[in-house]
């Protein structure tokens, strides 16, 4: 096996999802090709900032302002991943990468993270990192949020969207490609009706995370189960309602629904802001490391960002 399929089996091993693995091996594949002739034994810091300065002005593309920051950064973790894979790795049979120095260059470890259990230091920040703009979040006002939630299309759509602004948990995903995580992954069996709340898979880490639900949720689950949702044959909870009937409901199927509603009411909104607008209510009556650990921050600079409001 060559090292960048032992790099992806190591990546799949770890947990790491589809989409970090697809990106990751794509990335390191670009690498390579650029790097031709030359061996990734001759790679250095120097070659590193050679390839990231001309990955980042996008010599390859047809474009004046090149990649973007976040892509460029995406592209250092990856490289990053992919050489401490072979210093580890030759570090136990003596190969050619064996104790040398990662040639991604870091800062030093960052703070520890603000959750409990999560307290080990920070790796060290990737010195050739691009600043990414800041978008600031904007959420809603709480009596818009409730209009928008009630005036949904179908009782499958108001129960989400309710769930959205009762929980403050990311919308997310259930995709065979990228794998599922928030509330558009969750299964049948992540309803826990005993304990009046909902487990959810966490984006990235895919850690699980509990989440208590208010009362007036569990009748509209009721009614969607009863009418809508039918005998899928699918574990997911959410099923789609038209061509995809039956089948797992996806994103932009949920978002195309809801963006027609909020432009009906004459709303500008996406389903995210519901996660700004519950992380500013539980920040402002609740305190913020409450906000952190319902919301599933693993840092509460990150609750802070999110709940900030212009």
């Amino acid at each position: 096996m060559d090292d960048v399929g032992a790099f992806v089996e190591r990546l799949v091993m770890l947990g790491r999802s589809s989409y970090t693995v697809r990106t990751y091996r794509l990335g390191v594949e670009h690498f390579i090709r650029w790097l031709a002739p030359r061996s990734l034994d001759d790679v250095t810091r120097q070659v590193v900032g050679e390839y990231i300065s001309e990955f980042g002005a996008g010599a390859d593309l047809a474009t004046e302002h090149g990649r973007a920051p976040r892509t460029v950064n995406n592209r250092l973790a990856a490289m990053a991943a992919f050489f401490a894979f072979l210093i580890e790795r030759d570090s136990h049979r003596a190969g050619a990468w064996s104790g040398r120095d990662n040639p991604v260059p870091t800062g030093p470890p960052g703070p520890a993270h603000g959750m409990s259990g999560r307290d080990l230091p920070r790796r060290g920040r990737l010195e050739l990192r691009r600043r990414e703009p800041r978008v600031l979040a904007r959420d809603l006002d709480p009596s818009v949020a409730e209009h928008l939630a009630a005036e949904q299309v179908c009782v499958r759509d108001r129960a989400i969207v309710t769930l959205l602004l009762r929980t403050g948990q990311r919308v997310g995903d259930w995709s065979a490609e990228h794998g599922r995580h928030g509330v558009l992954g969750l299964r049948l069996s992540d309803v826990d009706r005993r304990r009046r709340a909902v487990t959810v898979l966490l984006k990235g880490a895919r850690d699980e995370h509990r989440v208590p639900v208010t009362g007036d949720w569990w009748p509209l689950l009721d009614e969607y189960l009863a009418t809508e949702r039918d005998q899928a044959d699918t574990s997911a909870l959410w099923v789609g309602r038209r061509q995809a009937k039956g089948r797992p409901l996806r994103y932009p199927a949920f978002e195309a629904s809801f963006r027609a509603t909020a432009a009906r009411l004459g709303v500008h909104a996406t389903p995210h802001m519901f996660r700004h607008t519950v992380a500013q209510l539980l920040v402002d009556t609740a305190g913020l490391h409450v906000a952190q650990q319902i919301l599933g921050h693993r840092n509460v600079s990150t609750t802070l960002e999110v709940s900030y409001s212009p």
